[in-house]
């Protein structure tokens, strides 16, 4: 990732909240492509600044990687959010899920927000909302008769944590997976 050479006069320019803005996207940029486990200098070289401007203005690296994770959560919660409301309650449920899949795939840190069990205040707050609205989502499909009765968001919460494994076995992995727990939540229909 290059930064302009003037950026360092230009962080001195910004405000907390451009600098608090400018630090998340450049490591959420960062970590989806290279992973969590970049060094705070590599960071701070990509943004531009010593490692200490950022300690100033956010906090320790965890600090960072909650606030990406319950930007992704968001996301992911918007996600189903809008499925909801679709008019075909199976349909959204399969589109939401593999919007999911792909912004996972893509970006570790969406992953991460799966898997990670953070304890961060901004990861628990941000957890809730997610978890409601894929709860709502299989509770309209079930209403409308498409799920097996066993069958739970929880079936998807497991899918979901998996799929960066999954696809690091083979491309196309994480979606062959969500294919396989969607075909095995969707109740049987029965030949008249």
């Amino acid at each position: 990732m290059s930064v302009p050479a003037d950026s360092r006069d230009d962080w001195a320019a910004l405000d907390g909240a451009a600098k608090r803005a400018r630090v998340l996207r450049v490591a959420g940029e960062l970590f989806a492509r290279d992973g969590l486990d970049v060094p705070m200098p590599v960071l701070a070289e990509a943004i531009g600044v010593g490692v200490g401007s950022i300690y100033r203005q956010i906090g320790r690296k965890e600090d960072i990687v909650a606030a990406l994770i319950a930007e992704r959560i968001a996301v992911v919660a918007g996600i189903f959010e809008r499925a909801v409301d679709e008019p075909d309650p199976w349909a959204a449920l399969h589109g939401a899920t593999f919007a999911v899949v792909a912004a996972a795939v893509d970006d570790r840190v969406t992953h991460e927000s799966w898997a990670a069990s953070s304890e961060h205040p901004d990861v628990l707050a941000a957890r809730p909302r997610a978890a409601a609205a894929l709860d709502a989502l299989v509770d309209r499909v079930r209403a409308a008769g498409v799920l097996r009765e066993d069958a739970t968001a929880d079936d998807l919460r497991l899918a979901f944590r998996a799929m960066k494994d999954v696809d690091d076995l083979g491309p196309g992995g994480a979606r062959r997976l969500a294919e396989l727990v969607l075909r095995g939540m969707r109740a049987p229909v029965h030949s008249r």
